[in-house]
């Protein structure tokens, strides 16, 4: 597959923001050190849409994404802030009742939670990427809302077209002939890998008493697809609540005159749990029956013609 990187460190590759945060290798969604190796936040093959690859990528316009959900379920006047910041807070007195503390990287450290040992396991821990816990007077937790965000992992690679953008000297406009790329986009990790831990995290959440507004996914628009296309096609839709997952896609909009894109939200869904397992596990888009058998019989009529 061939693609194009359309964001490299924050904008389009050449454009004066890309070079001044590829210089530092910098990531201007997290404000900190990009963790591509490479730089590249989405890439579009040819014919298609971009599709972002970075998770901090969703991170834009100070976490909009984690504050639209806050809002949604604490209402408009939700403060998400750092768990020390409340700390401090709390200590002179300045507690206003609208807190929402996070817990995720670049907030307050994740949550680890201690999943049952298997079988001759020693267990271990999982992870939700962030947890926002309305809070009381004494920080004491009212209310939470579980947070997943994951974009889609590369195949092959884009080192040859992101050297090219390193390399560009003040003036030099990127080479064409340099620019597109072998990558492409690791779909199966939406049966292997995404999915079962959705679901998984999910059931872990329904047995939580302070977890009254589900989990959320943040993600693009793609691999939203992608998971429909595993289920069957399509999801019964379900008021957010205990035991549900609500989906939050977005794309990337139109190129700004700076060379950035505008994180746009694409889709909000919710959906249950029991369905989300239930489709995976028994897919309704599955190949006509016998289609083992006529593709063995042809080859079975191939292997006679040999001798």
């Amino acid at each position: 597959m061939a693609t194009t990187i359309v964001e490299f460190h924050g904008a389009a590759p050449g454009a004066q923001i890309s070079r001044d945060n590829a210089a530092l290798r910098w990531c201007p969604f997290i404000d900190a050190k990009c963790i591509k190796v490479r730089g590249a936040c989405s890439l579009q093959p040819v014919g298609g849409e971009p599709v972002i690859i970075c998770p901090n990528r969703l991170y834009a316009d100070h976490y909009e994404t984690l504050s639209e959900i806050a809002m949604g379920c604490f209402g408009a006047s939700a403060d998400l802030i750092t768990p020390e910041k409340a700390a401090e807070r709390r200590a002179n007195g300045a507690l206003t009742g609208y807190e929402v503390l996070v817990y995720g990287k670049g907030w307050g450290g994740e949550v680890g939670i201690t999943a049952p040992a298997a079988e001759d396991s020693s267990g271990g821990t999982f992870k939700i990427d962030f947890i926002l816990s309305h809070v009381g007077p004494d920080l004491e937790p009212l209310s939470l809302v579980a947070v997943e965000v994951q974009t889609i992992d590369t195949t092959n690679n884009y080192r040859n077209a992101a050297d090219h953008y390193y390399s560009l000297t003040q003036g030099q406009n990127p080479d064409q002939s340099k620019e597109s790329t072998n990558a492409g986009y690791n779909w199966e990790n939406v049966n292997k890998r995404i999915l079962p831990q959705l679901i998984y995290k999910g059931h872990a959440l329904r047995r939580e008493q302070l977890a009254q507004h589900g989990l959320f996914f943040v993600l693009p628009d793609q691999v939203y697809d992608k998971i429909l296309a595993r289920v069957g096609g399509d999801l019964l839709e379900y008021p957010k609540g205990p035991g549900t997952i609500t989906f939050h896609t977005y794309t990337l909009g139109p190129t700004k005159p700076d060379g950035t894109h505008p994180l746009v939200r694409a889709r909000t869904m919710t959906t249950s749990v029991e369905q989300l397992a239930f489709a995976f596990v028994s897919p309704r888009n599955l190949p006509e029956i016998g289609v083992y058998e006529r593709a063995l019989k042809s080859r079975a009529e191939e292997l006679r013609r040999l001798f």
